[in-house]
Parts: structure tokens; C-alpha cells; sequence
């Protein structure tokens, strides 16, 4: 049987736990809109090719997604991933390669690729780097 204490305590406890959620929910949004994204890639020791990005992303809900080029065709590229209330990120590239004098390997145009970036973001700007093979930076500023 459940005394009315109980069930009073259980209602106060979960009314206090519920505005965290929200407040999370909160300060993820605070990224929301629309961001200017560069990306900077440097020349690599096997011979590759510097390249440059402009491209615009769009965060809602603190989830940002931004597209270089045409979704399936040669230099696309998209970058997903949630940012955190505190600005950290782990955002996910996927793209398609073009010329090969700009590519790991040298492989041919239309080749998928994948790796992680490892971005932070504060009021207005925010900043990541390409974590696996290759030094690229990445530059975000909101509208």
C-alpha cells in the first residue's frame, strides 16, 4: 500500500528533477540558426593539395547539418552532429572526393570519404579541426 507521504515526496521529487531537461534543452538551442562554415585544409607530406570551403549550416534543436557542393556529386561534402549545452561538439564529414591532386591516395573523383571533427562553439563563433588523417580547420561564425 502507498501512503500519501509517499506519493507527495515522489511528485515534489520528480517536479524538481523536470526543469534540468528543459534548461539543457534550453542552452542547446542557443546555437540554433543559421552559421557561416570555412574550412581550410593544409597541404598534406604525400604530395596533397591545399583546399578552401565556404558553405552555410543550420543548427535547430542544437543539431547542426551544413553541405558544401551537390548531395552525389564529385566535392560534396556534409557535416552532422549535436552540439552539446556546454559547446562542444563531435560532428560527423561525409563527402564525395574530385580532383585527385586534393585527395588522400590520390583517388579518383567521386570517391566516398568519412571522418570526425572536433569543434567548440561559443555565443557567436566557433572553431574545429578534422581529427583523422589530415590537418583541416574549421571556422563557424552565426549570422
Amino acid at each position: 500500500m502507498v501512503h500519501a507521504t509517499t506519493l507527495v515526496g515522489l511528485t515534489a521529487a520528480l517536479l524538481c528533477a523536470a526543469p534540468a531537461p528543459i534548461a539543457a534543452a534550453a542552452d542547446a538551442a542557443r546555437f540554433d540558426g543559421t552559421w557561416d562554415v570555412s574550412l581550410a585544409c593544409e597541404p598534406h607530406t604525400v604530395g596533397v593539395k591545399p583546399y578552401t570551403y565556404e558553405f552555410s549550416a543550420r543548427v535547430t534543436g542544437g543539431v547542426l547539418h551544413g553541405e558544401h557542393g551537390a548531395k552525389g556529386a564529385p566535392s560534396w561534402l556534409a557535416i552532422d552532429g549535436k552540439i552539446q549545452p556546454d559547446g562542444t561538439a563531435l560532428l560527423s564529414a561525409n563527402g564525395l572526393t574530385n580532383n585527385p591532386q586534393y585527395s588522400l591516395q590520390h583517388v579518383p573523383p567521386s570517391t566516398p570519404y568519412a571522418y570526425r571533427i572536433a569543434a567548440r562553439f561559443g555565443g557567436t563563433h566557433g572553431a574545429g579541426s578534422r581529427i583523422e588523417n589530415r590537418d583541416c580547420r574549421y571556422t563557424f561564425v552565426k549570422r
